[in-house]
Order: C-alpha cells, then sequence, then structure tokens
C-alpha cells in the first residue's frame, strides 16, 4: 500500500488512489477498498490501474483475507467497462476449489454488502476441471468445462520431471528421444501412441520400454493429458474471465506441468500479438488482432514458484511472465501466506 506522501506518483482523483497510475484519467480501474484511518474511520478509496501490465503480490497470514482480496480484483475485472473489458482475458488459477463461488451472490454476507451499497450478485465466469475430475463437480450440481493439456505440448524433459526420472539414465534417454522423435513428425499425439513408440524403439532393452510404459499409465489415470485436448484454447477469450480448477489434481508436479504449458502457451502467443500491434501501428492493414491482455491470478503461489529448488512452472513464470511480461501485455497476481518460501526473484519484482 503506498503512503499519502506518494499520493501524486500514484494519481489521485477525487480522493481516490490509483496505485500503478501516474496521470489522472479515473477509467479503467479496480477497486479494491478503502484506506483504514488509526480512529478507524474510512478514509480515501483505493484502486489499482487495469490499463497497463503489473505484477502483484498479496501475502498475509492464514485467514486475513488473501483469496478474498484477489477475489475482489477478480470481481472488478469483470465489472470493467465493456470497451476496457474486451481487450483482457483472466485467468484464475484455483489451488483450493474456491472460485466457483464467483458464480453465485454472496447472500451470506448480504449485511456486509449492504454498508457499501452494493447487492449480493454472481457474476458470468467459466470454470474448467480436468477432464478425469468432471463427474466430481457434476454430482455436486456444479457446471464446469471439461479441460486437458495436449500430449504433444510436453517435452521429452517435461515428462522426466513429471515421472522424476533423471534424463541421462536410460529411462530418460528413451523418453526424451522418443518425445522429441513425435514432437518433430506429428501435430497431435495420445499417450497411448507414445507407448508404441517406445515399445517399437530398437535402442532400448525391454526392462526400460516396459517401464516407460507403465508410468505414462500411471500418466493417463491423472485425466488431465490427452491427444485432442478439450478446453485449451478456450481458456483465453477476449472479455471473459476463467476458472481453473486444479485442486482435483493431488500431485503438485503435475499442477505445476499444467501451470508451466498454459503460461508458455499464452506467452507466446501474446508475443505474436504484439509484433501484430506493432505491424498496426506502423500502418498495416492486413492484420487483426486476436489475443487480449490477459491478467493471471494464481493463489498459493509458494507451490509454483518456491523459494528453494525449481518447478516445472518456475522458469515460465519468473522469466516470461514477472520479469518480461510488460511488453506482452501480461499481468500476473499472486497469493500466498508464506512469502518466505516463494521465490526472492518475485519478492524484488
Amino acid at each position: 500500500m503506498i503512503k499519502p506522501k506518494d499520493a501524486i506518483s500514484a494519481g489521485v482523483v477525487k480522493k481516490q488512489y490509483i496505485l500503478g497510475r501516474r496521470d489522472n484519467n479515473e477509467e479503467g480501474v479496480l477497486n479494491i477498498g478503502r484506506y483504514l484511518a488509526l480512529d478507524r474511520s474510512s478514509g480515501s478509496h483505493v484502486a489499482i490501474d487495469a490499463l497497463r501490465p503489473h505484477a502483484i503480490l498479496i501475502c498475509g497470514k492464514r485467514g486475513y483475507g488473501k483469496s478474498y482480496t484477489m477475489g475482489t480484483l477478480i470481481e472488478e475485472m469483470i465489472l470493467l467497462p465493456q470497451e476496457i473489458k474486451k481487450n483482457i482475458a483472466t485467468l484464475v488459477i484455483d489451488t483450493m476449489g474456491i472460485f466457483w463461488t464467483l458464480a453465485k451472490g454472496n447472500e451470506p454476507q448480504k449485511e456486509l454488502l449492504k454498508d457499501w451499497g452494493l447487492e449480493p450478485k454472481g457474476f458470468d465466469v467459466n470454470v474448467f476441471v480436468p477432464t478425469g475430475h468432471v463427474d466430481e463437480y457434476t454430482k455436486r450440481h456444479i457446471d464446469v468445462i471439461p479441460f486437458s493439456v495436449p500430449v504433444a505440448h510436453l517435452k521429452g524433459y517435461d515428462w522426466c520431471d513429471l515421472f522424476n526420472i533423471e534424463e541421462t539414465s536410460p529411462l530418460g534417454v528413451l523418453l526424451v528421444r522418443t518425445i522429441e522423435d513425435m514432437r518433430e513428425a506429428e501435430n497431435e499425439f495420445s499417450q497411448g501412441d507414445v507407448v508404441n513408440s517406445i515399445n517399437e524403439d530398437e535402442r532400448s532393452d525391454e526392462i526400460t520400454k516396459m517401464a516407460a510404459e507403465n508410468y505414462f499409465r500411471t500418466a493417463a489415470s491423472w485425466g488431465i493429458f490427452e491427444k485432442n485436448a478439450s478446453g485449451f484454447s478456450e481458456l483465453i477469450e477476449s472479455g471473459s474471465t476463467a476458472i481453473l480448477d486444479v485442486s482435483s489434481i493431488k500431485n503438485n508436479i503435475v499442477r505445476s506441468a499444467v501451470v508451466a504449458i498454459i503460461s508458455r502457451d499464452i506467452y507466446a502467443r501474446r508475443l505474436q500479438e504484439r509484433r501484430t500491434y506493432e505491424r498496426m501501428s506502423m500502418g498495416d492493414g492486413e492484420v487483426v488482432q486476436e489475443m487480449p491482455m490477459v491478467w493471471m491470478f494464481i493463489d498459493e503461489a509458494h507451490l509454483f514458484v518456491p523459494s528453494e529448488g525449481e518447478k516445472l512452472a518456475s522458469e515460465a513464470l519468473i522469466n516470461e511472465w514477472v520479469r518480461q511480461g510488460r511488453q506482452p501485455g501480461l499481468s500476473i497476481i499472486f497469493a500466498t501466506q508464506r512469502p518466505a518460501a516463494i521465490h526472492p526473484d518475485i519478492i524484488s519484482q
């Protein structure tokens, strides 16, 4: 939170502090509350700029409102005027399975909302869950969209990390060679196709091939990697809010792999979109922008960018989103109750 003496640089308009903005434009802001004075009275309104890319960290003790604050920001994204919202897509990585409730009105806190002149209201959000776990949500009467990741999006080294296999071991060498050969020859393939290619390999012994097959049979049970992915291309759409509920994925390595693949894909597509924008600004009328800027929210961030060791998502989130995300128009919001457990580069940025 900025100090009052910093108000000019942050932008103060009609007793409103706008974090991350230096001009007096009041459009495209996310209202997050009001300052609380020492006498417990309400002070100036506080908002966050939503027109430019930002990197934000929300931290505090358990029960102090980190997820609630994140939910407030997500709701504010949805409430932006259509002319602004159409240029933004919101993606929420939900590790606790709680943000699907954005679609429901906050009836339990109806009286508190009245103090702010608000009424309980549900929001238009799309909830995605791993294909193998859709039935669990359907039984609870929660409307969800099946989601899976294309098998071909994982590199051979990614599979080694997923299975905790040494890349230079006979098994690791087999996996990397097989996957990279298939990625080079085909755009799409299933885990069954991978197993068939492994069994046809003439450079590995039978024990190694049997071990590789067993690993891929285990991966199939995760219900997240498929040949023809469901929902993958629908995560990012102009003006939409997507909740990717990964709480049903119990393996943290698999969770991290899913976030890594999505993050890399969005970054690459936004880089291309940035080039399109530059061509348009130079007068090229034959190109059309297709992908909006992206705000990604990640709860329990220490699971994906830990202070010690690296997860599959670490490189994409730190190097591409936090350090380089400004130019491609990527905003990232992390939340954690353990700031000491999060990567120092996240804190420094």
